[in-house]
C-alpha cells in the first residue's frame, strides 16, 4: 500500500511537472501569423470574448492557455479596449502585456475643451488629420433625426439649433476606423451621463427646459472662468431675464462675430442678431459653446445676491455692481488703459 501512495505522489510530481513546463512553454512558444495583424478590443470585451477572436483570428493556437494565464496574472478585467497591430510572430505572455499596457494600440485622443464650439472641434478634428475641415459642420448638420431622437435631453432642442451646447467637453479616445457618427454619439453619450436625473429633476422643478439651462450655461462658460462666481452671475443673469432686462453678454456678440475679445467695439454692439443679448432681452437662439459641468451646475443652481451688473478685469477678476452708476466705476476703474 505504502508502495502505491508513494508510486502515485511520484506520478503526480511528475505530471504537475510536465503539465507546468507544458504550460510554460505554450505562454512563451511564439504564435507565427502570415502578417501583422490588426486586432480590436471593444469596450466591456471580457476574457473568454478576448481569447476567441484572438484564436479565430489566428493570433493565438490555445484559448486554454490564454485564459488560464490571464486568471493566474488575476488581469481578466485589465484588458485596455483599442485596435492594435499585432506582430506576425508572438507569444502569449507578450500579447498578454501588449493588450493590458495599451501598447502598440492604434487609437487616438481628442481633447474637447471647456467652452469650444462646434467650429473648434471641428478644427481639433482637421489638425489631427482625422478627417477634413468642415466635416463635423456638416456632419453635424445633417444628421438623422431618428439618431437623434435616442436622446431624451434632446427632446426640447428646437428642429432648427444645432447639437452646439450637447458635445461634451472631455478627453476621448477613438478606434482609427471611427466615423464622424462614432465621434458625435461618444460625446452625446458622455453629456447624456453627465447631466444626472439629479440635474434633469431640478431643471424640469424649476420649469425650465434643458436648451434653456444649457443655453444659459454656455453663456456662463465664456462670461466666467472661475467656478465660485458662476453662480453668482448665474443668479444675475435669470434675475435679468425674469425682470426683461437684456443680459448684455459680450460672450454672445463675439459668437456672432468669431472674436474673441473681452470688450466687444460699439459697431458690434449694434449686430441686429437674436444673439446680441444687448439688443434683445431674452436667451439666444440657442448655446454658442460647449459648457462643462461646472456652468451647467451654476445655470442650475444659481446664487441670489444683491448684484445686477459684472464686469470681469485683465486678470480674470470679477466686479459685481449694485446699480448702473457703481458699474461704471468699476468699468472706469478695472477696464480702463
Amino acid at each position: 500500500m505504502k508502495k502505491i501512495i508513494f508510486y502515485f505522489i511520484i506520478f503526480v510530481i511528475i505530471a504537475g511537472l510536465f503539465l507546468s513546463g507544458w504550460f510554460i512553454f505554450e505562454i512563451l512558444n511564439p504564435t507565427k501569423a502570415e502578417s501583422t495583424s490588426v486586432f480590436v478590443i471593444q469596450p466591456g470585451d471580457g476574457v473568454n470574448q478576448i481569447s476567441y477572436n484572438l484564436k479565430k483570428q489566428g493570433v493565438i493556437d490555445n484559448s486554454f492557455v490564454f485564459e488560464t494565464y490571464a486568471y493566474l496574472k488575476d488581469i481578466e478585467g485589465g484588458f485596455l479596449a483599442g485596435e492594435y497591430s499585432l506582430p506576425s510572430i508572438i507569444n502569449i505572455k507578450r500579447l498578454v502585456d501588449i493588450l493590458t499596457t495599451g501598447e502598440a494600440v492604434n487609437d487616438w485622443e481628442l481633447k474637447v475643451i471647456e467652452g469650444y464650439t462646434i467650429k473648434d472641434i471641428d478644427e481639433t478634428l482637421s489638425s489631427l488629420g482625422k478627417f477634413k475641415s468642415g466635416d463635423l459642420i456638416l456632419a453635424v448638420k445633417n444628421i438623422n433625426q431618428d439618431f437623434l431622437s435616442t436622446y431624451g435631453f434632446l427632446s426640447d432642442k428646437p428642429p432648427a439649433a444645432s447639437l452646439e451646447g450637447f458635445l461634451f467637453p472631455d478627453t476621448y479616445r477613438f478606434f482609427n476606423y471611427a466615423t464622424l457618427e462614432d465621434v458625435i454619439r461618444k460625446l452625446l453619450n458622455n453629456f447624456d451621463k453627465k447631466l444626472s436625473e439629479e440635474l434633469r429633476t431640478e431643471i424640469k422643478n424649476q420649469e425650465r427646459s434643458v436648451f434653456e439651462v444649457i443655453t444659459m450655461a454656455s453663456i456662463i462658460e465664456r462670461e466666467v472662468a472661475t467656478e465660485n462666481d458662476r453662480p453668482i452671475v448665474a443668479g444675475i443673469f435669470w434675475k435679468r431675464l425674469e425682470s426683461g432686462m437684456p443680459l448684455q453678454a459680450d460672450s454672445t456678440v463675439n459668437y456672432i462675430t468669431g472674436k474673441n475679445t473681452p470688450a466687444v467695439s460699439g459697431v458690434d454692439l449694434k449686430i441686429d442678431s437674436p444673439y446680441n443679448t444687448y439688443l434683445y432681452p431674452s436667451l439666444p437662439p440657442g448655446p454658442i459653446c460647449n459648457p462643462g459641468l461646472s456652468a451647467i451646475k451654476a445655470a442650475i443652481y444659481p446664487e441670489e445676491s444683491e448684484y445686477w451688473f459684472f464686469l470681469t478685469d485683465k486678470n480674470g477678476n470679477v466686479h459685481y455692481a449694485k446699480d448702473f452708476e457703481e458699474h461704471k466705476a468699476n468699468k472706469a476703474k478695472y477696464l480702463s488703459d
